[in-house]
This record gives C-alpha cells, structure tokens and sequence, in this order.
C-alpha cells in the first residue's frame, strides 16, 4: 500500500510519496494508484475532476481518500467555469457556449458534458432549465442541446457582462461507490448529477460534505425534462454501508438514498448517523425493485440526524411534483424487506410533510420504524400524505407517530 499526497501546488511529474512532492491532479490520482493505497488532498486547495477509486483490497485494507494539513476541508468539484468573452450571442437575449471546446472555461476539463444541472451565478443557484430553445424567456433560463454539447442561456447582456462569477455545474459524478472504500474529510460540491453514488460492497463515508449537487437531465429516462441529482446513493445489492458525520446542503433531490431495480442482495448492514441535512429536497429516501422473494432492506438505520428545512430549497422550486419535500420519501416498494429503523432524529420545517409514500398513510411498511424523533412542523401539517386514506385511518396514523416521537406543532418555518 502507497500513500500519495495532492496539492493544487504540486506537479504530476513527481513521485506523490510526500507533501513536498505532492501530485496536482485528480487525472494523475486515477491514472496512477492501485487498490489499497490512500490519497490525501491538501486541505484549503479545490481540486476539479471526477474521482474514479479502484476497488479495495479488504475491509481491514480499503481504498481510501482522505485530507491533510490544516485548514478548511479540500474541495473536489465538478464546475465549469467559463472563461470572459467565450459567450457567442446567437439571437435577441440568447447567448451560447460551446461546452466541447475545454479553452473556454477552467474548472472541470476532463469530461465534455453541457447537461447543466444549474448555473450558480455571484454565489446564486440558476436553476430554471428549460428544453427548448423557445422556452428561454427570462435572466438566466438555460437550455441544453444533447447533440451537439452547446449550451443557451437567456440573458439581456453577455452573462460575463452582468456576473464576472459564472460556474456550470454538468452531469458529472463526483466518485462513484466501489467496493471496500474509504472516503473521510473531503467537500463534494458543484455537481448537475450525483456525489457519491453506485454499487459497493463495504464502504465508509465520514466528515464530508455535499453541496450544490443535482438537477441535470437523467439520461436515458422517458420523460427528458426528468431532472436527478442526490447527494449519497446506495444502488441495488449495496451492502455495509456507514455514512456518518457528514454535511448535505442544496441538494437537488435527496441527501442519502438506497434504491434500485433487479435487487439480487440485500441492502443490509446500512448505517447512516450523527449526520446534518438542510435545504435538500429530502433527506431520506427509500425505493425498491424486484422479483426474488425475501429481498430488500435488512438492517438498516437513519439515526441522530439533524433535517432542517426539507423543501425550502431551489430543488423544490425547480421540481414540478413539489408534493416529495420532504424529510422522509418513500416510493414504490416493490422487494418484501423494509427493516429500516428511523430513531433519535430532529426533523424540523419540511414544506410538505415529515414523510412522503407513495398510495399514502396506508402503504407505510410496518417494519418501516419511526421512533424516538423529534419532529418540528407548522399548523395543519400531516405527518404523511393520506392519499385515500380515511379521517379515522390519518388519526390513527398520527396518533401512533405522537405517542412513540415528540411531534410539536405550530411552528413557524426557519427564514
């Protein structure tokens, strides 16, 4: 095993061996370890490019990314930041940037991509994406052509022109999951797609943080203005998985996910805890599919997290079915298994509910625990959408979240 050390100071063509010859780049990074071995990125410096870990040798010997030195936590990011005078004016307020030509911007130029989850611009989130150039109506609507990799936005002037602070965030993934991974002390931010996301067999995520992620176009779905974008996510036939101490903020759908289709394992041995979520979509989400009988969840548990603001977000803004701003999200379950336990959570300020399910109160699993949490909502808020559920089945549904929680009702939003 190797321990190789980044800084945005450093230079490729040295060894990696020690702080003074540290590598530069996340290209050098994927070019060069093997699994087992550690790379530390200099704290204080960003760094742009996907991560692509090799798969570790054991529990006992994971791959592992981590910092070093002092300071604020390093940053991967994913954004393209275009260069000034790049913006090529095609008609009245319509501006294109040629996103396959990579001397237009700095930031991430390792990957060709123009599916802008978002524009964020002097600090701003932009997320009104549109999908066709007739939609562009107002400052800083976008739009992507997938052909040919260009980029419209709608602006009264050249956009470098109102904002000399223009970052592109593109459907480009942070790192994806592999097995036997260690990740711990890293910022994941600027991405129009996922943080950390894929199949892994053992992996342990600790004291990072996810920002700014999501909102580009999911490929390959039927419906193209579907948008995507989550900050942890555990696909199908994960297993012993620990998330825990980390920061998620302005995310475009959800914090931490497990879902999945043809599940063949189970999710088992899933830890998420001690962990802070605010001005994400959700924070919590659940989805199955499959057909083998006793497969599903096992083991799982959302604990001592802190959700705060659920919805109140520019994902809930952007999304047509707003109705999923929530702390909790629960979608079609299709696997038998659901032995998730939700405990000693704070859930407070959701925009429309502390748990969204799919067919209502009445499809909640009842190995789907909620227990011991403390949930914040305003005046009329239910717990969890009713869909045709009767008067008397909603009482009874909330009266058995109040008497195993502490709900506290009529609480104002946090500004």
């Amino acid at each position: 095993m190797s321990i190789y050390y980044v800084s945005a100071n450093g230079c490729d063509t040295n060894d990696g061996l020690s702080p003074e010859k540290a590598w530069q780049s996340i290209s050098k990074v994927n070019a060069t370890i093997v699994g087992g071995d550690e790379v530390r990125f200099r704290c204080g410096d960003t760094f742009y490019g996907r991560i692509y870990p090799k798969a570790g040798i054991s529990s006992e010997q994971p791959t592992t990314y981590t910092s070093y030195g002092e300071g604020k936590k390093p940053v991967v990011s994913q954004y393209k930041i275009p260069h000034a005078g790049v913006w090529e004016k095609v008609s009245d307020n319509i501006y294109m940037l040629d996103m396959n030509d990579i001397s237009k911007f700095d930031g991430n130029r390792s990957e060709i991509d123009a599916n802008a989850g978002f524009i964020k611009v002097s600090g701003v989130i932009k997320y009104r994406k549109v999908f066709g150039l007739d939609e562009l109506t107002s400052q800083w609507d976008f739009y992507t052509d997938m052909d040919k990799n260009l980029l419209y936005v709608y602006s009264e002037k050249a956009p470098d022109e109102i904002s000399d602070d223009i970052k592109i965030a593109c459907n480009i993934n942070c790192i994806p999951f592999t097995t036997h991974l260690k990740v711990c002390g890293i910022a994941f931010i600027g991405t129009g797609g996922h943080g950390i996301n894929g199949v892994t067999g053992g992996a342990y995520i600790s004291d990072c943080e996810f920002h700014e992620i999501g909102g580009s176009r999911l490929p390959g779905y039927p419906d193209p203005r579907t948008r995507y974008g989550n900050g942890v996510e555990c696909w199908s036939n994960s297993h012993d998985v620990t998330v825990e101490r980390c920061k998620f903020s302005d995310v475009y759908d959800v914090a931490i996910t497990m879902q999945g289709t043809e599940v063949k394992v189970n999710w088992e041995n899933m830890y998420f805890r001690d962990n802070e979520m605010w001005n994400c979509t959700q924070c919590f989400e659940i989805w199955s599919s499959g057909k083998l009988p006793d497969t599903g969840f096992v083991n799982c548990y959302f604990e001592n997290n802190t959700c705060v603001n659920s919805g109140i977000c520019w994902g809930n803004a952007a999304r047509p079915n707003k109705e999923v701003s929530t702390h909790l999200l629960i979608y079609h379950l299709e696997c038998p298994l659901c032995d998730i336990t939700i405990r000693n959570n704070f859930f407070g300020f959701a925009k429309s509910g502390t748990l969204y399910k799919h067919l209502g109160i009445k499809a909640v699993p009842h190995d789907y625990k909620i227990y011991g949490n403390t949930i914040l909502r305003p005046a009329g808020q239910l717990i969890c959408n009713r869909a045709d559920a009767t008067d008397e089945e909603v009482a009874a549904f909330e009266k058995k979240i109040a008497e195993t929680n502490l709900v506290i009702d009529n609480i104002d939003y946090l500004s």
